[in-house]
Formats: C-alpha cells, sequence, structure tokens
C-alpha cells in the first residue's frame, strides 16, 4: 500500500498540474498510459455570484489527452467537479486551468501542438501526433478567439503593408506590424479605408493617440485612415516602395531599349547592342555596391551600348545614396530636391510620384523608418499560403500568421 501511495505521488511530480494529484495509473496495450487524477481543491467559486462552495452536487468523470511520455500517449482520466451554490443556489462545474472549456485536452499539449504548426501543416502535425486535422483546427479556432480581443501594447512605431491572401493576386488584406518589435499585430481582411478604420478603431483611442510615426507606401486610403483617428502621427512614405517606382521605371526603359535593338539595319550594331543588353535587368537594378567584379563588367559594357541607361543608372544610385547618407530633414530634402530636378527629364513618372508625396518622403529623414522588415513577413506568409495551398477562410490564415 505504502509502494503505491509512493508511486503515486512520484507520477504526480512528473505530471506537474497545478492543484492535481494522480491517485491512480492503468496501461492499455496501443493506446497508452492513463491517469486518473482528482482536485486537491477544496471546493470551487461561483462564476454568478462569486461565492465559494465545497458542496459537491455531482462528479463528472471524462478522459482528456495530455502530452505524451516518450513513446507512450498519455490520457487523463480527470473529475470536473459540479459544486451548489450555497448563496444563489445554483449548480456550477469547477474551472480547470489546466485544460481549455469543453475540449479534450490540456492547455500544454494544444500549446506544443500550434509550435509545430508554425512550421508544418495540420495535415502533417496530425500525422505525427495523433490528433485528428478536427482536434487541431480546434485548438487553432481557440487560438484565434484570444488573438483576435487581443490589443497592442506600447505601440509606438507602426507599419502597414499588404499581401493578397488568397491564391490568384486578389483578396488583398493589409498587415499591420509593429515597427520596433518586428511582430504582426493585426491582419484586416481588406485594405479599403473602411476595414481599416473599424481595425483601428477597436483598439482604442489610448492606443491610437500613443502612435507616433507610422510608414506606409503609396496608398492614400492608408495616410487618410492613420490621419483621421491618429492625432500624434507623423506619415513616413516607405522607402523601398519608392526606390521600388524609380526601378520600375529604369526598367521600363531598359526593355524600350530592347525593343529598339531590334529595328537596327546593321546587323553588327544590332548585335553588338542586343548582346550588351542580355539579362540585364538584375544588373542595373541591383544595387551597385553590391555586384561582384563579373557583374561590374557586364554593367560596363551596358552603359557602353546605352548611354540613356547609364545616365538612369547613375541617377538611380545618386537617388539610393540620398536615403543612405543624409541624416536631417533640412539636407536629405535639399538633396531630393536637387535630385528631381536633375531627373525629371529622364524619370518622368517616378518625379511626379515623388512630387505628390514629398512630405511623406522627406519626413524619412526626420524619422528612419521603413517597412523593410514588413517585406520580411510578408515573404514569410506567402510560404505559408504556399504550404497550406491557400486559405479560403480568413480567420485560418490570421490564426496561422500571428504565429510568427
Amino acid at each position: 500500500m505504502l509502494g503505491i501511495k509512493l508511486h503515486n505521488q512520484k507520477l504526480t511530480e512528473i505530471l506537474n498540474l497545478p492543484n492535481q494529484e494522480v491517485v491512480g495509473m492503468q496501461s492499455f496495450e496501443g493506446i497508452g498510459i492513463v491517469l486518473h487524477i482528482e482536485s486537491q481543491r477544496k471546493g470551487g467559486v461561483c462564476p454568478r455570484c462569486g461565492s465559494k462552495s465545497d458542496r459537491i452536487h455531482e462528479n463528472h468523470y471524462h478522459t482528456i489527452q495530455d502530452l505524451a511520455w516518450g513513446v507512450n500517449d498519455v490520457y487523463l482520466r480527470i473529475n470536473a467537479r459540479q459544486f451548489k451554490c450555497e448563496k444563489c443556489g445554483k449548480p456550477f462545474t469547477e474551472e480547470l486551468e489546466y485544460k481549455p472549456l469543453r475540449r479534450g485536452y490540456t492547455n500544454r499539449l494544444a500549446n506544443d501542438v500550434i509550435e509545430q504548426v508554425r512550421g508544418s501543416t495540420i495535415l502533417a502535425v496530425s500525422q505525427r501526433s495523433g490528433l485528428s486535422e478536427y482536434q487541431i483546427q480546434n485548438m487553432l479556432d481557440d487560438l484565434w478567439e484570444e488573438l483576435n480581443g487581443k490589443k497592442p501594447v506600447g505601440l509606438k512605431r507602426l507599419g502597414i503593408d499588404e499581401i493578397a491572401w488568397r491564391k490568384g493576386g486578389k483578396n488583398f488584406c493589409a498587415v499591420l506590424v509593429n515597427l520596433d518589435t518586428h511582430k504582426i499585430i493585426g491582419l484586416v481582411k481588406s485594405r479599403t479605408k473602411d476595414e481599416l478604420s473599424k481595425t483601428l478603431k477597436e483598439w482604442g483611442s489610448e492606443i491610437l493617440e500613443g502612435v507616433e510615426y507610422v510608414s506606409i507606401d503609396l496608398w492614400r486610403p492608408y495616410e487618410t485612415v492613420v490621419k483621421e483617428l491618429m492625432p500624434n502621427v507623423e506619415v513616413v512614405a516607405d522607402r523601398f516602395h519608392v526606390m521600388k517606382i524609380v526601378n520600375e521605371e529604369l526598367d521600363s526603359k531598359r526593355k524600350e531599349e530592347r525593343r529598339e535593338s531590334k529595328k537596327i539595319e546593321n546587323k553588327l550594331e544590332r548585335e553588338q547592342i542586343e548582346e550588351g543588353l542580355k539579362n540585364s535587368k538584375y544588373i542595373l537594378l541591383r544595387n551597385e555596391e553590391d555586384l561582384d567584379e563579373d557583374q561590374r563588367g557586364r554593367l560596363e559594357k551596358i552603359k557602353s551600348v546605352s548611354p540613356e541607361l547609364a545616365e538612369m543608372h547613375r541617377l538611380k544610385e545618386d537617388f539610393r545614396a540620398i536615403f543612405e547618407e543624409e541624416k536631417t530633414w533640412a539636407s536629405g530634402s535639399l538633396r531630393l530636391l536637387d535630385w528631381l530636378v536633375a531627373a525629371q527629364d529622364k524619370f518622368t513618372s517616378a518625379c511626379k510620384t515623388i512630387v505628390n508625396w514629398i512630405d511623406e518622403i522627406t519626413m524619412y529623414f526626420e524619422c528612419p523608418i521603413s517597412n523593410g522588415c514588413v517585406e520580411g513577413i510578408n515573404n514569410r506568409l506567402k510560404q505559408l499560403k504556399h504550404a497550406a495551398y491557400g486559405f479560403r477562410n480568413f480567420s485560418n490564415f490570421v490564426t496561422r500568421a500571428m504565429l510568427f
């Protein structure tokens, strides 16, 4: 008898659940270990009136799954006792802090499974763990309920971007990221002004008033919403989106040069230009300082066959250098204005866009934040979509995304 008691004490220590004691154990071949446990609490607290009661009304025994012990699955035979409140006279079931309400598994098993889902799929985790896909989905649904009402804490600098959450490049959602922690703090089902405004209002005025800077791509609805809801905010245009506009115009010119080269009648001249422009996109658009020796040679060849691309490439590098080198609003703004004068004939479209967003772009020199980390998160979200073969349910996508 003493040996059984010591054995159960050891199992209780290994189980390590608060206020729970192992009172028996069974082993079933092909199933696993079943531990019979009892609560050491004297009573419970009525959720209606807050009164304590130790008057047991009924015993409710059922079995839930816990973390495995080595190769053995572990199940807990628990008693979810029902008490009768002595004050209001109504029965209530005691709260078991180690398991979710109306779920057949412990919290720590759910947490372990969710960690596995971070880098895998529901199907793969189901096959490894022996849990059904339905059970794993329930775990994710519970997490969604928890995350859905969660508000950001200490938010000062916010990044807003978007990503298509369904395959096909449609159904864009807005991605909200804390630029100080590099963590997703929200996803909005649509990037429209109304949807974004609705989500931000749910954070409450205290959080919104604490936001000092917001980094956005060149999408006016984002700017309109944040200025309406965040009274102390400064909007910063994401430098990488601005750089993208310059690169796109440079690449458009590269394509035009290749098309025009095919019209040259002199065969030797035509072949020389075509050879010089062959596979030139990567060379022209990559930062010059990051090119290796062979790529630098290719760049010089491109410049030799196309003076127009040579000049645009120089202007592109000058534009990038402004954001790399300038540290004050005054010097950065003056240098950017000089660039606009020099580049207006070569980068007609980009210059117009920059002028339209000049205040937001030059704000970068005062607060050098960007959506660089947001772009990294977006790439991981794309990998998530690929692994899951797309999502039909937005809440499922949000839950998986917030696990990053």
